[in-house]
């Protein structure tokens, strides 16, 4: 090997070695004391919220969509989350790298509008999953910035940002003394949770409520209300089948 290609890869293991030592913000390691034993956390392979989502219509405040919601994320990196009133049921699902929405009438369930989604809605949902189920861990591939202090509802906390690939970034302020999550701002969307769900020894939120900013002006309210949340399930492929194998599966078999 020559000099020169000696200083090129004493340069890039040097690179390597400087990120791979960087502590992470001290206020993560009390963040997930927070909620629980560290082991727990991490052996956590499945999450299954059974709740209810409240949506207020912007256009006319005094309407509220109820809907039901089911909520499934899985290790590695899968997701399903199906919400559904007295007319329609729309699910959504994330398995690795592909990503459908399914729209079914309840009044003719056996013939769903299905549409395959982007790759930039593939990345949402691939960070939202990982936010879910790695609790405030780096990203794979991806950032942790440590901003320093703010104050967020009258409480002293440290801001803290996830980057994912893509550009998403999941920014978080966790109060400085317990390490509670106070807020959660990701791009025109922000998250208060309250309440307080225990299992297994872990905290997990009773309630959700998201403001999201519409480019008019208006903000659109949406709250989450969970009444069950089961972890470590022995999940179905069914749960994160394609929309092409179920329509395999479904059709009828050939005399």
């Amino acid at each position: 090997m020559s000099k020169s290609s000696n200083r090129v890869a004493a340069g890039v293991l040097g690179i390597l070695l400087s990120a791979s030592l960087r502590a992470e913000p001290a206020v993560l390691s009390l963040a997930r004391a927070y909620l629980g034993p560290e082991s727990t956390l991490d052996g956590i392979q499945t999450i299954h919220y059974v709740g209810t989502l409240d949506r207020v219509n912007p256009a006319k405040p005094e309407m509220v969509e109820h809907m039901s919601l089911d909520m499934l994320f899985a290790k590695p990196m899968r997701q399903r989350l199906r919400a559904s009133n007295d007319k329609v049921t729309l699910t959504t699902v994330l398995d690795g790298y592909d990503a459908w929405d399914w729209l079914a009438a309840k009044a003719d369930p056996t013939h769903p509008r299905v549409k395959w989604l982007t790759a930039t809605d593939v990345r949402e949902l691939r960070s939202s999953t990982w936010e879910n189920l790695y609790y405030y861990r780096q990203p794979d591939g991806g950032s942790v910035d440590d901003k320093g202090p703010a104050t967020i509802d009258g409480v002293e906390c440290e801001e803290v940002d996830f980057g994912h690939g893509g550009g998403a970034v999941y920014r978080r302020y966790f109060d400085r003394d317990t390490g509670r999550l106070v807020l959660t701002v990701r791009g025109a969307d922000s998250f208060r949770e309250s309440g307080e769900i225990r299992v297994n020894g872990i905290r997990f939120p009773q309630k959700i409520v998201t403001v999201t900013k519409l480019p008019d002006g208006r903000e659109v309210d949406s709250t989450a209300t969970f009444a069950s949340v089961t972890l470590n399930e022995a999940l179905p492929e069914a749960e994160f089948a394609s929309p092409t194998a179920t329509a395999v599966a479904a059709a009828p078999a050939k005399k």
